[in-house]
């Protein structure tokens, strides 16, 4: 038996908004899915119907339309004023655990090794 799907309700702003980072030229693809899936979901499309168009799976669609539906802002931007574009705080990725990533892009490019000296 199919769950139910989170109803996706977006404002005129929010709506702008998702509609200018799926038009921009660099933004990250992943921000582009996951705005197309909200976009979709506002239209009131199933989440396999919007995986289908997408081209991802129907759990990834699932996951972003759970993620922005029940996304509340930090307490302290709640007792302010609230841009109404604060949810799309919610497309972001969460904070991953463990070690940072060791990555430097002079090492890179030079194809170096920790602990492989320079010629």
């Amino acid at each position: 038996m199919p769950m139910a799907h989170y109803a996706i309700q977006l404002s005129a702003a929010e709506q702008q908004e998702l509609e200018t980072l799926r038009r921009a030229g660099k933004t990250p693809q992943q921000a582009v899915r996951r705005a197309t899936i909200l976009l979709l979901a506002q239209e009131g499309l199933s989440n396999q119907a919007i995986a289908d168009q997408v081209g991802t799976s129907r759990n990834l669609v699932q996951k972003w339309r759970k993620r922005f539906a029940l996304y509340e802002p930090p307490p302290l931007v709640a007792k302010e004023e609230v841009d109404p574009r604060v949810r799309l705080a919610a497309l972001q990725d969460l904070p991953r655990s463990g070690r940072p990533p060791d990555f430097s892009p002079s090492r890179a490019a030079y194809g170096r090794r920790r602990g492989v000296p320079r010629r």
